[in-house]
Formats: C-alpha cells, sequence, structure tokens
C-alpha cells in the first residue's frame, strides 16, 4: 500500500434544500481562508463547493423527503416543492470517492439548511470510516447542542477557526485528545479527551477570544476554486465583528461585537492579486459592517484611486447610514462603488428602537440613497415583513413610506434566527419551543410567522410588499385612480403592469426579480423567461411539478389586485409556450380569504397615506 506523509483535507460546502434559496453565487471565502493556513502548515487541501453546481439544480422528488422535508412542506402556507440546490448527491459521491481524505471538514453557515451537512457527513464515514469530519460555521456555533448528536461528526469548530484550525486538524488526524483547545465541541469516551472515567457527556470548550491581526492572516487560497463559477467576482472581507446589536442579527456568535479591521494596504494588495494573477476586476465585500470606521473607507477608497485600480465594489451585505456624507460617498463612487442597499428594517421610529437599530430612519435613507444615486451607484433600502410586535397595517405603511419618498427597496420575511435576540424572544413568548424542528427557521418557509401574524397572514403579507417593491409606481397609480373609482377592471390593470414592467431589466439586461410580465391577453399573462420562479432557482430547463412557480403567479396577483382593487388569485397554465414561458390566468373566484383580509389592509393603509402625502405635496405622486 503506498504510504505518504501529508495531510489530505478536503473542505465542502453542502447542497441545500429549501422551498425557495436566494443566493449569490458567492466564493466561500471562510474555506479558502481555513485552506490557506492548512496548506501553509504542509497540508494538501481541496475544496469542494456544492453550491457552483448549479447546473444539478433540481426539484426534490417526493421519494427522496426526509422527515424534516416533509415538515417543512407540511408547514408552508402555498408551496409544495423543495428545491435541491447545488451539486447532486452522485457529484459529491464521486468526489469523496476520487481521493483518500485524512480529514474532511463541512461547512454550515445557516441552521435551517443543517441536514445536507449531517447528510455528508454520514456519506463520508460510509465510503471512509477511518477519516476524520468536523463541523464548522454558523450552525454548530449556536446550536452545538443539536449538531452534536449527528455522531458521524468526529468534533464541531465554533466560531472563527483559523487561529487553531491546525492544531485541531493535527490532533483529529493523529488520534491525540482536543483536552483544553478553544473552539470545539466533542462527546466524551470517543478518544478525544483525556478524562479518568469517560461518560456520555459532551465536551464544551467555547472560543474565549477573537482574532486580533487580521492582517496576518495568509491569503484566501482562491487558486483552489474555479472563479468562473462565480461569474468572475471575489469575495472580500476587510473588517469583522460589529458593534451593534441589531435584534434579529447573530453575527456577534461567529466574529464578535468588537470591531477588527485589516490595513487598507494589506486590503490593496489582496485586490492586486486578483487583478494581476485571475483577471478578476469585480469585487463584493462581505464585512458586517464596512463603513462603521468611516476614515478607514476613505483611505481604503483613495488606495484604490492612486494605484489606478479600475475595479467595480458591491456591498451586497449593505451598510448603515451612520456618518454618510457626500465626501465619504464621492469616496465610494471614485473606487468603483457600483450598487449596495441601506439596511432599514422599519421606517416606524419607535419600532427602530426595539429592534436596536435607532441610529437609523427613514429621513436618513431617504438623504443616503439620494446621495448615491447622485454618484450614479445603485441604491436600494432593506425592510423586514413581521417584525416582533408589527401589525399587518404597520408593515404595509414602511413599504409604502419608501414608495412615497422614491427609494427603491425590497423586502424579506421575519423568521427568528437561532442565536438572535429575537429567536431568545421567541422561546419566551412560547411561539417557538426547544423541540421545534431547526429545518423550520427558513426565511421562505413562513412556519413559524410571527407575534402578530400567523403563517399564511405573514407570507401574503409579504407577497403584497413585493409587489410593492417591484412596481411601486404602478401601485400608487392604482391607488390615484381609485380616488374616482373603487374598482377598476383587470384588462386595464394587466396593461399598465405591462408597461411599468420595461425597467425591470438591469443595466446588464439581466433579471433578478420574480415575476415580469412581458404579454398579457384578457386575464392571462406570460411572464418573461428568465423572469420566473424556476429561472431564479435555475430550474428552467429541469423538469418541472405543476404548480412549481406559484411564487411568481402571487406577486403577479397580489400587483394586480391592489391596483383594481379587488382580490385576485394567479393559476399556472400546465406547460409552457413555445418561446420556453411561464403563463397564468387571474381570477376572482376562490381566493384565499386570509389574501382577502391581507388586501383589505394594504388597500387602507394605501389609501390613507396617498392623501396624507396629497395634503403635504401637489405634484403628482406616480409617473405616467
Amino acid at each position: 500500500m503506498e504510504t505518504r506523509d501529508e495531510v489530505r483535507i478536503l473542505l465542502i460546502k453542502p447542497p441545500i434544500r429549501s422551498c425557495m434559496v436566494e443566493i449569490g453565487r458567492h466564493m466561500p471565502i471562510g474555506l479558502a481562508y481555513l485552506a490557506a493556513q492548512l496548506g501553509e502548515a504542509g497540508m494538501e487541501v481541496d475544496i469542494f463547493d456544492s453550491l457552483a453546481y448549479a447546473e444539478d439544480n433540481h426539484v426534490v422528488p417526493p421519494e427522496e423527503y426526509t422527515d424534516a422535508d416533509r415538515a417543512k412542506l407540511a408547514a408552508h402556507p402555498r408551496w409544495g416543492h423543495l428545491v435541491h440546490w447545488g451539486a447532486t448527491w452522485e457529484r459529491i459521491t464521486e468526489k469523496l470517492r476520487s481521493t483518500h481524505y485524512d480529514l474532511v471538514g463541512v461547512s454550515c453557515m445557516f441552521t435551517p439548511y443543517y441536514e445536507p451537512a449531517y447528510q455528508i457527513a454520514r456519506l463520508v464515514k460510509e465510503i471512509s470510516p477511518d477519516t476524520k469530519i468536523i463541523l464548522g460555521g454558523q450552525h454548530p456555533t449556536v446550536a452545538h447542542h443539536h449538531a452534536i448528536t449527528e455522531t458521524a461528526f468526529d468534533a464541531l469548530v465554533l466560531g472563527e477557526a483559523e487561529s487553531n484550525v491546525v492544531d485541531i486538524v493535527r490532533a483529529l488526524v493523529a488520534g491525540e485528545p482536543l483536552t483544553g483547545m478553544p473552539g470545539v465541541a466533542y462527546r466524551c469516551g470517543t478518544g478525544l479527551c483525556d478524562c479518568a472515567e469517560p461518560g456520555p457527556r459532551v465536551h464544551l470548550q467555547p472560543r474565549a477570544t477573537f482574532l486580533e491581526d487580521l492582517d496576518g492572516l495568509p491569503m484566501p487560497a482562491v487558486h483552489l476554486l474555479d472563479m468562473a463559477s462565480y461569474d468572475s467576482t471575489a469575495t472580500l472581507i476587510t473588517s469583522r465583528g460589529c458593534p451593534f446589536s441589531c435584534s434579529f442579527c447573530t453575527v456577534h456568535a461567529t466574529v464578535g461585537k468588537k470591531f477588527r479591521t485589516r490595513a487598507p494596504e494589506n486590503v490593496i494588495q489582496e485586490i492586486e492579486h486578483y487583478v494581476n494573477e485571475h483577471g478578476i476586476r469585480r469585487f463584493f465585500i462581505e464585512d458586517d459592517n464596512f463603513t462603521f470606521d468611516i476614515p478607514r473607507v476613505h483611505e481604503l477608497c483613495q488606495a484604490v484611486q492612486r494605484r489606478g485600480l479600475d475595479i467595480e465594489l458591491h456591498l451586497p451585505n449593505g451598510m448603515t447610514v451612520v456618518k454618510l456624507n457626500d465626501e465619504l460617498v464621492r469616496d465610494m463612487a471614485g473606487a468603483g462603488f457600483r450598487s449596495l442597499f441601506l439596511g432599514l428594517e422599519t421606517t416606524d421610529v419607535a419600532r427602530l428602537r426595539k429592534i436596536r437599530k435607532g441610529f437609523t430612519s427613514l429621513e436618513k435613507v431617504h438623504n443616503g440613497a439620494n446621495l448615491f444615486t447622485d454618484q450614479g451607484i445603485d441604491v436600494g433600502a432593506s425592510l423586514i415583513v413581521g417584525l416582533l410586535g408589527q401589525s399587518c397595517a404597520e408593515l404595509a405603511r414602511d413599504s409604502i413610506n419608501l414608495m412615497l419618498v422614491g427609494v427603491r427597496f425590497w423586502t424579506n420575511p421575519f423568521y427568528p434566527i437561532p442565536g438572535s435576540p429575537d429567536f431568545q424572544q421567541c422561546l419566551g413568548s412560547g411561539l417557538i419551543t426547544h423541540d421545534t424542528e431547526l429545518a423550520l427557521y427558513d426565511q421562505f418557509n413562513f412556519a413559524i410567522g410571527s407575534d402578530q401574524l400567523g403563517p399564511e397572514e405573514l407570507y401574503w403579507a409579504w407577497v403584497c410588499t413585493q409587489a410593492m417593491a417591484q412596481w411601486p409606481r404602478y401601485v400608487l397609480e392604482g391607488t390615484e385612480h381609485r380616488r374616482e373609482l373603487a374598482e377598476l377592471p383587470l384588462d386595464q390593470a394587466l396593461d399598465r403592469l405591462l408597461a411599468h414592467s420595461t425597467d425591470l431589466f438591469g443595466p446588464d439586461g439581466g433579471l433578478e426579480v420574480p415575476a415580469v410580465p412581458v404579454a398579457v391577453d384578457g386575464n392571462r399573462i406570460t411572464v418573461h423567461p428568465e423572469g420566473c420562479f424556476d429561472a431564479m432557482q435555475h430550474l428552467a430547463d429541469k423538469p418541472q411539478p405543476e404548480g412549481l412557480c406559484t411564487f411568481t403567479g402571487d406577486v403577479l396577483a397580489a400587483a394586480a389586485s391592489l391596483y383594481t382593487g379587488v382580490p385576485h388569485r394567479a393559476q399556472q397554465l400546465p406547460g409552457k409556450d413555445s418561446a420556453g414561458r411561464c403563463r397564468f390566468t387571474l381570477v376572482t373566484d376562490q381566493v384565499a380569504p386570509v389574501f382577502t383580509d391581507i388586501h383589505k389592509v394594504f388597500l387602507a393603509e394605501l389609501r390613507d397615506a396617498v392623501a396624507e402625502a396629497r395634503d403635504e405635496q401637489p405634484e403628482p405622486l406616480t409617473a405616467d
């Protein structure tokens, strides 16, 4: 048998199974950082990013459902399918069989997606029983009590792993104990502890401190990745930690509250490496609070300009409006920033204080958005629909307020994220229990609802805000027209919807919205082949169950309902037309009673808000 000295490691990002997956093609930067450290220690490392294989996406067949899958589908108020995003199990198995690995590190950043991570661990043990397996990421950090029950994992790595990942891996591969090592959890009696009397308990050794010297980290090992899989876009992390304490967030568990930074020159060197060695000029900055240190941002942006780097920068994690001013925005524009969003979550001042975001406001976001727009930067605001204590009328008014001031926005449904203060509040109120299936804490499962809205109410409220975010001027136009007519005809509404949909295409012609009508005929709507749910999920050319694009139809029906003042429902027609496009009909019979009730609330808030705005602003509120 061949002998070898080097240790072989596989770091793997699992696929995802969910009712809807909303991810960009972001490179697994965390695994690349760990791979770099392990490589510097003389280990041979591979990275397998399941999510990069979007061509393998498919609808999960019922015969493959797990108990958690069935729980998700039973709880969802509308959708009857699950999407598998990423590499098939056949592809993953082939990778695992291709090389004997001494250790496999599995990443799980989101608790509701734990099942594929656990399945990979069991698959590794089946193929190579002597291979050691560790689980890292947000999930084992905040839910180690659950993750440790999966016996395929030899140990869990908690929080930031760079400070001692090499020591952990060496100990596991050598069969040495992990006793005293920070940032790990493992079962007693498995040979990893030195207990005189091993027993059925867990050794939990939290990480006491976070990494201070970010500049001392080796450059991420992106040579192990196929960067073409990420649209030739690299991920940058220029700082870690966030001093803020938003109630819905879990960032403190993995990277802490203390704001730690890399020196601008260190970041510039990494950017130049990507430009010179990989030909990459597009970057996503994934910091949790990029602009917390304003002088540092100025310095970084000015350094980019001094070096003459022709790059494109984006902030998919967004930024705050704290200390935002015209000088900062000009520097960001000059450095190449092209898109970002401003975290708002709600326009209600009292509720902002309750979720610990009193540092922002509708006025500040409006003013900040104008600054970025003036510099040609694509900017929007984010809202959370169904915050704890928030009524349906309140959440409707949030979207309306942004529509009226002309700030583009998008909305996310509330869900309790394990490890967040909101999660603890939901536990305390009885909305959830310690026995609630973790897979149900999925943003798009709507299994929990909120303390004010049931799951179906939250779903339909979110769908209405989706329609308002996608067609704000259209919804306002319908509200104005109904001043004279209480109800408007559907054919007029659909013609106007088509006219308001020409600006849904991005500057590069791409689509990232769930419902893009391109033709109407009576009560029938045909949508763009790339502007439908199946295209968003990379399923357009795959076998599809009946009603797969229910979400697209619901958003179209909500838009038409808000325009006409009459509740409608959508029916997806079987198959597609000759151009590969989905089609829907809108009807007024058998409309879900919950949607009818939500619709009434939204109409009342629209009527009142527009009337109030008209008293203050004589100019028309809508465009032709």
